[in-house]
């Protein structure tokens, strides 16, 4: 396979690469009506055949989970999304799957260059990391254990820390993000607080499923019946959970067993350890990828081609025109091109696709949702070893980390108090962070996103020591 050179070339600004990930939600071509789509080349998973009768599985980590480890979990309970049906099944990605929902996998720890920079040279020990990120059926079982009253079962102060970074666990002022009742559940994980991409009349994709989002579907979606299959209670639980706040999803973790990975560990998962995979399935030769809209500041992404392994992302499609983003770029599940009133059509049930699998067994470390980190950037050069920047400014002051100006008005202020975490895996709406590799703009970029900007792209996974 082909090894594109490092570029350490920076061109543009951090800002940019957010412009480009607010502009997702712009309409990529003609609706998608069954009748729009008719006749659109079918986007296969990897190891499937393609439209042609070919098929590429040789990119594809098809191999059984090793190590799996659900014990400390007590978020499977049985639902949609919490019991024996994630994964996909290698040829038919619309059936269920037989894998624990809850399934963690050894990580076996090691050294690796972090964005396959030689400036970050890093180790990190022994872990776990979920399988899948946490799903809509997950989190209701917290919801249900606690009658919606999450802050009751707030983490202990110090809970959830990497037990090698100090300072890494719960703070108590943390606490009072968390809801307490059902309705301030339903209303952060909806339209009311969801802060990017919650407008269902306007590209707004929400998976938590309450009465209003099934009212509202039904009167807008009548006739697409698609999106209303989509969109029922037990779909959305078998996707990954969106707009949940960092702070919430950290103390779901730790109800759960768990902590949440930090950046070094989330990426050693992805590129395979030392093997520095391109992406987390392995390497792409050059005429199956291409930068996004030939931009130099960006990295690499898939290209929409019959036989090519695909995530759930928004990926160019060389046959519908030039190199530019959005413009040219085509869903990769639910139909590709967006309507308004599409809610969650184009985010996958959690591992779906053999296509951003990684290594050890980890589904979708490339696409269909980015994923909160433990820690913040900016990433420091030189050797890290179990390292994370885990620190915190008061409640009343901006971080200073986070690149400003952002030169767009759904940017306001009120998104910068309280800190900001990582964000990595690329998501079901975009092209951006899809590659392990990241240009100096991206790390800068998505290594401090602020933490009270939720995003209907962006939800995490858990991980957890070793015993």
């Amino acid at each position: 396979m082909v090894r594109r050179p490092r570029s350490t070339e920076v061109v543009g600004s951090a800002a940019a690469a957010l412009v480009l990930l607010s502009t997702c939600s712009t309409n990529r071509g003609a609706p998608a009506t069954a009748e729009a789509d008719a006749g659109m080349p079918v986007v296969v998973p990897a190891g499937t055949p393609s439209v042609d009768g070919g098929a590429d599985a040789s990119q594809a980590s098809s191999a059984p989970p090793p190590s799996v480890d659900a014990g400390s979990a007590k978020s499977c309970s049985g639902g949609h999304g919490a019991d024996l049906h994630c994964g996909g099944k290698s040829g038919d990605e619309t059936a269920p799957g037989t894998d624990d929902c809850c399934a963690s996998l050894a990580v076996p720890g090691g050294s690796f260059l972090q964005f396959d920079d030689p400036t970050y040279p890093t180790t990190v020990s022994a872990f776990r990391l979920d399988a899948f990120e946490v799903t809509a059926g997950r989190f209701r079982a917290w919801v249900e254990a606690t009658d919606g009253n999450l802050r009751a079962s707030a983490p202990a102060i110090g809970a959830g820390a990497h037990p090698k970074i100090a300072g890494s666990g719960w703070r108590a002022e943390w606490s009072s993000v968390l809801p307490s009742s059902r309705a301030e559940v339903d209303a952060m994980l909806g339209p009311e607080q969801c802060q990017v991409g919650a407008n269902l009349d306007d590209f707004g994709a929400l998976t938590w499923w309450t009465p209003a989002l099934q009212a509202k579907l039904a009167a807008s979606s009548a006739d697409r019946p698609d999106i209303l299959a989509a969109s029922t209670r037990e779909a959305l639980d078998e996707k990954p959970l969106v707009c949940v706040p960092w702070q919430v999803l950290y103390a779901f973790c730790v109800w759960d067993g768990g902590r949440l990975p930090t950046n070094a560990e989330w990426g050693f998962a992805a590129a395979g350890g030392a093997e520095q995979r391109d992406f987390p399935w392995g390497n792409l030769p050059d005429a199956q990828v291409a930068r996004i809209g030939e931009r130099e500041n960006l990295s690499v992404v898939p290209l929409v081609a019959p036989g090519a392994p695909l995530v759930v992302a928004s990926l160019w499609d060389p046959a519908s025109g030039p190199n530019v983003f959005p413009e040219g770029y085509a869903f990769t599940w639910g139909g590709r091109h967006a309507s308004p009133h599409d809610n969650a059509l184009h985010i996958a049930p959690v591992g779906r696709r053999i296509a951003g699998r990684g290594k050890w067994g980890h589904s979708d470390l490339a696409g269909n949702v980015y994923e909160w980190m433990l820690d913040e950037g900016p990433i420091t050069p030189g050797a890290c070893v179990d390292c994370a920047n885990v620190s915190w400014p008061t409640l009343s002051e901006r971080d200073p980390s986070i690149p400003m100006p952002f030169p767009l008005p759904d940017f306001e202020g009120r998104w910068f108090v309280g800190g900001a975490r990582a964000i990595r895996g690329g998501a079901w709406d975009n092209a951006l962070g899809l590659a392990n590799r990241q240009t100096k703009d991206e790390i800068a970029t998505y290594t401090s996103y602020p933490i009270l900007r939720t995003y209907r792209s962006l939800g995490g996974r858990c991980a957890r020591d070793v015993k």
